[in-house]
Formats: C-alpha cells, sequence, structure tokens
C-alpha cells in the first residue's frame, strides 16, 4: 500500500469533519465522524472568516439581494418552515413522529406533518375538532378503508378514530382543531 493511499482515511474524514463544521451533511453522517475533528474545522472556519477582507457586492447581485428580502418583507409570512429544518418530534407511539408546521394561537387550529415508519400504529382517539389529512406518500388504513398519496379526508368534531395504521409507511399533512388527539379507551 503506497503513502497516499495510506493517506486517503486521514483525508476523507478531514473532509467530513469540514462538511459536517459548514452543516452541509446530515446529523446523522455528522456522528460518524469525531468530534474534536468538527470542532477543529468549526474554528479553522471561524479564523478564516475573520481574516478575510471585506468585498462590497457587485452592484447586480447586491440589487438581487435587496429585491429578495423586500418580496419577503412584502410578502411576511407567519410561519417558514423549510424542507430540510429536521424539526421532527418523536410522539411516544412506536414508529410515528410529527413536525410542527403552524399552530393558530387564538384558535388552538395546528398544522403539522405525521410519518410514521412501515407497520407503525396509532392508537384510537377522539376528535375534538374537525381533522383534515392528506396522504402526501404511503398509506394509512383503519378497518377495510386504505388511503394512499394524494387521498384526502376530514373527520367530523366529536368523531372517534379505530386504530390506523401503515403497512408501507406514511407521511401525511394534518389539519386539526384545538385537543384534537385525545386517546379513547383502552
Amino acid at each position: 500500500m503506497s503513502d497516499r493511499e495510506k493517506d486517503l482515511p486521514v483525508v476523507e474524514e478531514q473532509e467530513n469533519a469540514a462538511l459536517a463544521a459548514l452543516g452541509f451533511v446530515s446529523p446523522r453522517e455528522a456522528m460518524a465522524v469525531p468530534r474534536q475533528a468538527i470542532g477543529e474545522m468549526t474554528e479553522a472556519a471561524a479564523l478564516l472568516g475573520e481574516s478575510a477582507a471585506p468585498v462590497p457586492p457587485a452592484a447586480s447581485l447586491k440589487a438581487q439581494l435587496m429585491t429578495r428580502v423586500a418580496d419577503y418583507e412584502l410578502l411576511k409570512p407567519i410561519a417558514d418552515v423549510r424542507r430540510d429544518e429536521n424539526t421532527w418530534v418523536h410522539t411516544g407511539m412506536g414508529g410515528i413522529d410529527t413536525k410542527l408546521l403552524f399552530r393558530e394561537k387564538s384558535t388552538g387550529r395546528t398544522t403539522y406533518l405525521v410519518r410514521m415508519a412501515p407497520g407503525a400504529r396509532m392508537a384510537p382517539h377522539h376528535h375534538g375538532d374537525v381533522e383534515q389529512c392528506l396522504v402526501i406518500k404511503g398509506d394509512i388504513r383503519w378497518g377495510s378503508l386504505v388511503f394512499e398519496e394524494g387521498d384526502f379526508m376530514v373527520m367530523g368534531k366529536d368523531t372517534a378514530h379505530p386504530e390506523v395504521h401503515t403497512v408501507n409507511g406514511v407521511v401525511m399533512l394534518i389539519i386539526s382543531g384545538h385537543n384534537d388527539f385525545q386517546r379513547t379507551g383502552g
């Protein structure tokens, strides 16, 4: 084995540490890199940033940036959740996670994503308000009913939902009212 081939794992680790320090890898990929190496690369990146002389942006680039800022200010979204924000929260039910997108404080109406792993089951529950559900991908089932990608359903206020399960896994967009998920029975 040549010296160059021996150095490849070290170089690869350094590259991965640099990418992790800059936030260009997933949390899972970052866990495979020694924390000390990430810390060293983070420090090096900070020092490089401090040592660079400021350069004014080209007039055209500045104009584009100011247009984007103005457009955002004009729109003024109440919520802005990006696809790469990893804010999934485990529900405590096996294989089921949620990602809060928006909660309207005055009504309690909440928009969120539900992600269920293949075979996951959700206990029977009561709907304290109307619940809207769009299946984004996968399948969701209860009894003989099967809903798949693109299917939409609305559960009425004060309805009981039997156990829900998925065979292949599912991601759903849910819009529900205040105190919507209340377990029923055992």
